[in-house]
């Protein structure tokens, strides 16, 4: 589920009332992407929407429409938007403008709260659902992007929903907010628990990736803390592609160049997958595309071998500085590709 939803529900488990802080739509230079959400109560808040004066000036506007609101008991949603600068008002130089949606939501709210927080079913005939807020009366609908442009007549029909983002109604002119409900993680499956596959796995954890962690030896794959790290413990790493993800990234750090290569062949072979990085030289790249073009790989397909890792211009062999280079280079490219976390 999109990672406001868990914070919510264990708020409203808690207090009677939070406010959900929302950015709605940004213009210029802000400090975070519409989607980027903040539960506010009235000691405490989870998440973020940029930090700085504009997310400590938010906490004070949702705190007082706590109070405000706090002998009223509706089963509504309250809620208001209001637009600010990011600029000498707010002590910030950002220099953009960005849109927030305050949300006051109590535990007697029903509507799209409750359907959340209770388990609603997120996916119809194999699609993901989305959130879909109408700003002016507070409106909702949970449906599939499809569902919802048979009944809301948007003014692009070529809208493409792919992240977060306000459309406008043709017909009353009136806004919606869509946000979808299942945040897709991109998916990790690095084969090798020696010393950079530690630090590999340490860094991408501070990310929002899914991980699937691959070797034979189980106390290597122990030594890392991260309860979220999906341990698989096998002598044959090979057979654990052909079940992967088609939008993995496959990253291949084992103790044998054998084993290496082995992997590189099988992910080349499958052929659905975002990435395939190897640690290694220039040398040892080189060496592995003849290998693989004596298999039969054409050009096309040895180019996505990405060997040495990393994108930034750094020499240092340190492990810490090695992931942190690699973790750079998949940021990069998930943000391309819409699959960063918002």
């Amino acid at each position: 589920m999109q990672s406001f939803i868990e914070p919510l529900k264990q708020a409203l488990s808690r207090e009677s009332a939070v406010v959900l802080v929302t950015v709605i739509a940004v213009d210029g230079s802000v400090p975070r992407e519409p989607g980027a959400t903040l539960v506010v109560t009235a000691n405490g808040t989870d998440g973020t929407i940029g930090g700085g004066n504009l997310e400590h000036s938010s906490i004070r506007r949702a705190r007082d429409m706590l109070v405000a609101n706090e002998n009223h008991h509706s089963e509504n949603t309250e809620q208001e938007s209001c637009q600010l600068s990011l600029g000498p008002g707010l002590g910030q130089c950002c220099g953009g403008r960005v849109e927030l949606l305050f949300e006051h939501i109590s535990s007697a709210t029903g509507g799209w709260v409750s359907q959340m927080t209770n388990g609603h079913e997120l996916k119809s005939a194999g699609e993901d659902k989305w959130l879909f807020r109408r700003l002016e009366n507070k409106a909702w609908i949970i449906a599939t992007p499809g569902e919802f442009q048979k009944q809301v007549e948007v003014d692009d029909t070529q809208t493409v929903f792919n992240k977060a983002c306000v459309v406008n109604s043709s017909c009353d002119r009136h806004r919606w907010f869509c946000v979808p409900l299942i945040k897709r993680l991109p998916e990790v499956q690095l084969y090798g628990a020696g010393h950079v596959g530690q630090a590999v796995v340490a860094q991408l954890s501070l990310m929002s990736c899914r991980i699937t962690w691959i070797d034979d030896r189980e106390d290597w794959l122990e030594l890392q803390p991260e309860k979220t790290v999906n341990r698989v413990l096998t002598g044959s790493p090979v057979y654990e592609i052909a079940e992967s993800p088609a939008d993995a990234c496959h990253i291949v750090m084992t103790h044998s160049h054998a084993v290496d290569f082995d992997i590189c062949h099988a992910v080349l072979q499958h052929g659905s997958f975002s990435y395939l990085g190897l640690i290694g030289s220039a040398t040892k790249r080189r060496t592995f595309i003849k290998r693989l073009g004596q298999r039969g790989f054409d050009e096309s397909q040895t180019d996505r071998l990405c060997c040495p890792i990393g994108s930034l211009p750094l020499e240092s062999s340190v492990p810490s500085v090695i992931a942190l280079n690699l973790a750079a280079e998949l940021a990069v490219r998930w943000e391309q590709t819409g699959t960063i976390d918002c």
